[in-house]
């Protein structure tokens, strides 16, 4: 028998041993890729008047110049996305991933508060909220709120931390001195730049009927007036310019298809400016960025100010126009937003629920690093709309170095999916510390790249997003897992107690990357006087028998281990403590199997003991649990820690469950029992019993009974048997066990299920002990509990179809027809000629208001039982009912044929309904 218990001491070892960060050590020698660029990609958006996508495009619908000159689209395809259903996230999310995602989007809000007049735009802000709850969970949403302090949050799949921030931003800009000024915005402009005719308007309408003394002095304070409306204008502009130069910078660093949201009032920018936003273009196409403004239209009067701007109509004109340039340098459009933003934001979800990704062949002096104008068309449909950039510029082709193509799969906003990756997080303590160290425990899919050669790399960053550690790992050696083509990775970071993030990033030798992001929690949990680490599952297969650290805590197997570490400075307590590892079906819910763990002192650090324990999980079926380990000193329950698992195990195969081990076909054990109601001496029977005790070496720890035992147990004898198991050597189980059975025998149903637990503890694959166990809670009126144990005695006890039809007795009264169809259709498989199978399967149908299957699964059992009135008139009612809803077993002829043999059967056998199957079969001759 293999030993259950690793030792823990290989754990300890293993957890001390795994690498942290030493950014002393020399570097590697840098390997490199090589990049070139064959194709020029382009994003293009083709929407039609209401803004929504044109999806019917291909390459040769499209016309494509560079500096005038045609280029020849080779491919366009089309980018999609739709709203998918809405994925729960778990709590805790213990493991992230990188699976492939459609048409993930990256949108970065941008809120311009210093051109927002002070306290305004909350309704465009409450819009952009709404805004987020509308996109997928794929997409990745940030904000940015310029000039100055204000929420700063970069591209994140945690949409509800976005909208948060968004509920603490307005507009911030402030008139102040220019609230009652008398010069509009465009004549403010127009008087820097010296236009006589409108010095002379304004003079007309604000100075008229002045003497000359008098009209020079209004002259000269309306000019100050223009001057200073000016000056604030500009700074402004500056200000938001020079921001935006910064947002825009940032998101050129990566060529990903990015959309910027800008919301403000207007910019001062006209058609002299433009050199000015010179650099919006180039950062735009480098990173595939398209901007879309949204204008929000000051009101016409506000209460703070006496009075409102002369030339408030050519004010905002002039604002769309210069929010128009920079949409316009950046292949986007401006929405005018009036009172409500919703229509603004609803058009632009439509435009984006798709776009074209074209690629085209570059000329040789289209390769020169330089910018060039690019003009892309649809010529042949009328009515688009095509946005599109207007230049482009391609990068001289590079070679990348290992460590290189590591940090920028880090740096890329979105995942790279190329490669497979799953990565969790357990905390320990760390030796004479107060820090945590976290082991990392990354899963690689390994299934494209078996043979490749991996590098690794991760950052570490705090709640500031400050990196705290980093690490680079040149090539991943070890933990390969050839039979799940899957390469695990180890690691430690060594912080102080927080919440950090990790983002994590592989690269194979042919460049497919890989990258995933994990919050890690660096804590540890207080139980009295003593600090608890993080309960850690996992399974062998390290050397030395020590243990894998579980990615995604799912379990095929039949044992569960735990560990975890327990620090004290209470010498008292700390040795004292002591854990058990529980598993249950919910966090709360009482234990279905639990384990004592084995304490382990730690000579090296005598503040801290190490418990391991295992946990048997084979008789469980299927299906989510909750590991705890419970913490106890001198005694007394001081705390708890958890971690959820999942058993994936399937059940025993077909061919295993109807044939012996040498491969010949079984008679089924002779079994009655009926469905209304379980018969607890069914189980009793001389077959079934000697069908058990044929069983009673299966376990693993399993050693010969002794034959006078047997010999009684077959005979009904159980007390007798019982005796005689104990006379033998290492037959406590079986003692136990037939204890057990001449307890139920005499009726005694809570003293024989305790009896069987028994036994379940002391071998978890003894599995006649999880089948009487149920009888017992069958017996006892408990159904749920009996379908319970009889589901894990199906695991290897497969070969008696009397297993079968009680489980599916049991789920038939329980009026879970779903669940008894599914094991019986089972059965069924197994067993096809079975007439007990069938019979329950044709019942499990009709109660199921299936009456087209409740007919043909009851044929073969009346093919073989004509006089049984029950499942006869169960027939009837179903051809009855089929043709009721419009349903046919065969054609309309054959279905009245049967109906007449079963109602001639039916009569025969002197059914007591003849009136009731009378008024059927005039239904059914219709």
């Amino acid at each position: 028998m293999k030993s259950l218990v690793v030792p823990a001491l290989a754990l300890v070892a293993t957890i001390a041993a795994w690498p942290a960060q030493d950014p002393s050590q020399p570097p590697q020698p840098p390997q490199t890729f090589k990049s070139s660029v064959d194709l020029v990609p382009v994003d293009v958006n083709v929407v039609d008047r209401n803004g929504r996508p044109i999806s019917d495009l291909t390459a040769q619908d499209f016309s494509l110049k560079v500096d005038g000159k045609a280029r020849r689209v080779v491919s366009a395809q089309f980018i999609g996305v739709t709203r998918g259903v809405e994925r729960t996230p778990k709590e805790p999310a213990l493991y992230s991933s990188n699976p492939p995602s459609s048409g993930a989007r990256l949108i970065m809000l941008v809120v311009d508060q210093g051109n927002i007049g002070s306290s305004r735009g909350k309704y465009a802000i409450d819009a952009a909220a709404r805004f987020i709850d509308r996109l997928t969970p794929d997409d990745r949403i940030g904000l940015v709120t310029i000039p100055g302090a204000g929420p700063q949050i970069d591209f994140t799949a945690n949409h509800a931390l976005v909208e948060t921030a968004l509920k603490s931003v307005v507009g911030t800009s402030d008139d102040g001195e220019h609230q009652n000024s008398q010069i509009g915005l465009t004549e403010a402009i127009a008087l820097e730049r010296g236009n006589r005719q409108v010095i002379q308007e304004i003079l007309d309408r604000e100075c008229t009927g002045l003497a000359a003394g008098p009209l020079g002095d209004c002259r000269q304070a309306l000019e100050a007036q223009g001057r200073s409306v000016y000056i604030d204008l500009k700074g402004r502009a500056r200000d938001t310019l020079l921001s935006l130069h910064h947002v825009m910078d940032r998101l050129a660093r990566t060529a990903t298809p990015k959309t910027v949201v800008l919301v403000s009032e207007g910019i001062l920018l006209d058609a002299r400016d433009l050199g000015e936003i010179s650099w919006l273009g180039p950062l735009a196409a480098r990173g595939q960025v398209t901007l879309y403004v949204l204008q929000l239209e000051p009101p016409a009067f506000n209460a703070s100010n006496s009075q409102s701007s002369p030339t408030r109509a050519a004010d905002v004109q002039f604002a769309h126009e210069g929010l128009g340039f920079l949409a316009g340098a950046a292949r986007g459009s401006v929405f005018n937003v009036i009172s409500g933003a919703d229509a603004a934001f609803n058009r632009l979800t439509t435009e984006l629920s798709g776009y074209y990704l074209l690629s085209f062949a570059p000329e040789a002096v289209d390769r020169d690093t330089k910018s060039h104008k690019i003009k892309i068309e649809v010529p042949g449909r009328k009515d688009v709309t095509v946005r599109a950039r207007n230049e482009f510029s391609v990068d001289v082709p590079r070679a990348l170095t290992t460590e290189q193509q590591l940090a920028e799969t880090i740096a890329a906003p979105l995942l790279a999916t190329d490669i497979g990756v799953k990565l969790t997080s357990y905390s320990f303590t760390e030796n004479d510390s107060n820090r945590i160290r976290v082991v990392l425990a990354a899963e690689i899919d390994r299934s494209q790249n078996a043979g490749r050669k991996l590098a690794l790399a991760y950052t570490v960053v705090d709640s500031r997003d400050q990196i705290v550690s980093a690490q680079v790992e040149p090539e991943v050696t070890g933990g390969m897992r050839p039979e799940a083509q899957t390469q695990i990775y180890l690691g430690a970071v060594t912080a102080s107690a927080g919440t950090y993030r990790i983002e994590l990033a592989v690269v194979d030798d042919s460049g497919k990357r890989g990258s995933v992001e994990h919050t890690i929690q660096a804590r540890l949990t207080n139980a009295g006087q003593l600090h608890v680490t993080d309960l850690l599952l996992g399974e062998e297969g390290g050397s030395g028998g020590s243990l894998i650290p579980t990615v995604t805590a799912n379990f095929a197997g039949d044992l569960l281990h735990g560990y975890l570490e327990v620090h004290s400075e209470a010498s008292q307590a700390l040795s004292n403590a002591t854990v058990e590892i529980e598993v249950a079906s919910t966090p709360d819910a009482r234990p279905i199997e639990s384990a004592a763990a084995r304490m382990v002192d730690q000579p090296s650090a005598p503040a801290r003991r190490a418990a391991e324990g295992v946990v048997p999980i084979g008789l469980l079926p299927p299906g989510d649990y909750v590991a705890r380990a419970v913490v106890t000193v001198a005694g007394q329950r001081v705390g708890q820690v958890s971690r959820p698992f999942r058993i994936v195990r399937t059940a025993a195969t077909p061919a295993s469950a109807a044939t012996t081990t040498t491969g010949l076909a079984k008679p089924p054990i002779p079994f009655a029992s009926r469905t209304e109601s379980f018969e607890r001496k069914s189980v009793l029977t001389a077959p079934v019993i000697s069908f058990f005790v044929d069983r009673m070496n299966i376990g693993r720890g399993g050693s010969p009974t002794s034959p006078a035992a047997v010999a009684a147990a077959r005979e009904g004898k159980f007390d007798e048997a019982s005796e005689a198991a104990k006379a033998g050597a290492n037959s406590q189980l079986a003692a136990v066990f037939f204890d057990g059975l001449a307890r139920y025998a005499r009726g005694d149903l809570e003293g024989a299920a305790a009896r069987f637990r028994e036994t379940i503890k002391m071998e978890s694959d003894f599995l006649p002990a999880a089948f009487y166990l149920g009888a017992c809670y069958a017996a006892g009126g408990k159904d749920r509990d009996a379908a319970g144990a009889w589901q894990m005695s199906l695991i290897t006890e497969g070969e008696a179809p009397f297993i079968y039809t009680l489980l599916g007795d049991a789920f038939i009264r329980l009026g879970e027809m779903n669940s008894a169809i599914d094991i019986l259709k089972e059965a069924a498989s197994l067993w096809p000629g079975n007439d007990q199978v069938q019979l329950r399967l044709g019942t499990a149908y009709s109660r199921a208001s299936r009456p087209v299957e409740a007919v043909q699964a009851l044929e073969l059992y009346l093919s073989q039982h004509p006089q049984d009135q029950e499942p006869l008139l169960i027939a009837l009612r179903s051809i009855y009912e089929a043709r009721s809803t419009g349903q046919s077993i065969g054609t309309a002829e054959e279905d009245r044929k049967r109906f007449e043999r079963y109602a001639t059967a039916y009569a025969a056998a002197g059914g007591s309904q003849q009136a009731l199957v009378e008024q059927w079969r005039r239904f059914v001759n219709r």
